[in-house]
């Protein structure tokens, strides 16, 4: 299994911004709903149509421990949704004890992408990381994700607070078997 070297940025914001980015608009409109208890499969869809072109693997899991992953009670699921597609998903993990929530994951499904989703959906994840008692924000980004990502929390008023390299997995995608005709 090969090996790739990224920089991770630690982000946070320590107050609830006041403006919101508004949905793009779009023939039907774009909901966000939380879906507690999602199942694992659709987690995993979500996941990789995301996540596998930025080699993200921290969710590629047996069943058991995503469920105990994704079903924690600190973890909340949100979906976006424009009629029956899904334009991306946010996962956030809050803490109380400690007033604090992690943006764990977001992301905008590839065919969705360069259509003002991502700040709509980064504007939904720090209004649901600021939950009762909340008093900071936080979210990671490394170089090997999308480009946009990194800027976009930036403007939205995240500060970068630390980086460090670490060593991921590479996600192999295998070319398609030819097939006889």
């Amino acid at each position: 299994m090969a090996l790739l070297t990224t920089t991770v940025t630690s982000l946070q914001m320590s107050s609830r911004p006041e403006d919101m980015t508004p949905a793009p608009v779009f023939p039907e409109p774009i909901v966000v709903q939380e879906e507690p208890r999602m199942p694992l499969e659709r987690y995993r869809a979500l996941y990789r149509a995301v996540g596998e072109a930025h080699h993200w693997t921290s969710r590629l899991l047996p069943d058991d421990d995503l469920r105990r992953e994704i079903h924690s009670r600190a973890i909340r699921l949100f979906v976006a949704s424009s009629g029956s597609a899904s334009v991306g998903w946010f996962e956030i993990e809050t803490r109380p004890a400690i007033g604090e929530s992690r943006i764990v994951h977001l992301g905008v499904m590839p065919e969705f992408r360069g259509r003002g989703v991502a700040g709509f959906l980064l504007s939904q994840a720090i209004q649901a990381g600021f939950s009762d008692g909340i008093s900071c924000v936080s979210i990671e980004t490394n170089t090997l994700d999308h480009p946009a990502a990194l800027p976009l929390y930036l403007k939205h008023g995240f500060k970068p607070y630390a980086t460090r390299q670490v060593q991921t997995p590479a996600i192999e995608t295998r070319p398609a078997r030819a097939t006889a005709t």
